[in-house]
């Protein structure tokens, strides 16, 4: 299974941290690491991330989505939608409980809302069901 994770810059270590839980315990393949990067200050690098974020949610199989998240991370949970993505929201704030705070694309019936438990993500996206139940 590929895998990518979309979120903030500030949950760089939330990122960090569950790449690693899920390549140790589900050997599950990154498509690309975006927490190497630093942030970008030209109109160049903007674009060559861009299409490296681009092309990794395209590779990926479900692509985890960890609120907060930013204009980057709700582009590309935009594209994977778009392009029939599994999409999995972790919501470890509980901003999902707070819809001034909400959007309403988290309440697709095609987006999983997800705990945090490897196992639970384990056979989450090991369903056939494109639309299977929320967590």
């Amino acid at each position: 299974m590929k895998f990518y994770i979309a979120s903030g810059f500030q949950n760089k270590d939330v990122v960090k941290d569950l790449t690693y839980e899920i390549q140790e315990k589900l050997e599950w393949e990154l498509t690309y690491d975006w927490t190497q990067n630093e942030r970008a200050v030209t109109k160049e690098d903007l674009c060559t991330i861009g299409v490296k974020e681009y092309e990794a949610v395209l590779e990926s199989d479900v692509v985890i989505v960890i609120l907060p998240g930013g204009k980057g991370c709700h582009t590309e949970m935009g594209i994977a939608l778009g392009n029939m993505k599994q999409v999995i929201l972790y919501d470890p704030n509980g901003m999902l409980n707070n819809l001034n705070e909400a959007t309403t694309f988290y309440f697709l019936p095609q987006i999983n809302h997800w705990n945090g438990n490897i196992e639970k993500l384990q056979r989450l996206c090991s369903s056939s069901d494109a639309y299977c139940a929320s967590l």
